[in-house]
């Protein structure tokens, strides 16, 4: 019986290779963004084969092919992914400590609407982070 993310890859017509597969485990098992280095090393201790370059390739592929979500984190020019969730979301990004927040409610959907009948646009998508600090950064400052 094929897993979940075998039949994602099937459906997107790439490979399954036990890297893949790898990736996108550890992708699954986090409930925060990781850079690409993030989970080179937590790959690497589960496969000593795989390598950075291995890891940024098919992170590429999976992105490429909307199985795994980015977020551009601006001021420090890091690219941070997770697995793809069904629900649209957004973020808030703590400039503290990086911790990526998502806001699953988007608070943008009635404004897109406003704006293609205002401009006789058609919408295909649209982002929306928030920089600023968490409860635990904000005692810091």
């Amino acid at each position: 019986m094929k897993t979940k993310f075998e039949k994602w890859l099937q459906n997107v017509g790439l490979k399954k290779t036990k890297h893949r597969l790898l990736i996108l485990d550890i992708l699954d098992s986090e409930h925060n963004f990781l850079s690409a280095e993030d989970i080179f090393i937590k790959a690497k201790e589960e496969d000593a084969s795989i390598s950075l370059s291995t890891v940024y390739r098919i992170l590429e592929s999976l992105t490429k092919q909307q199985l795994v979500d980015t977020v551009n984190v601006e001021y420090s020019k890091q690219v941070l992914y997770e697995i793809k969730h069904d629900a649209h979301a957004h973020h808030l990004i703590c400039l503290g400590c990086h911790k990526v927040i998502h806001i699953e409610n988007c608070p943008v959907h009635e404004y897109e609407k406003n704006v293609e009948k205002t401009y006789d646009f058609k919408v295909s998508s649209h982002t929306l982070d928030l920089y600023g600090y968490c409860k635990d950064c904000q005692k810091k400052l």
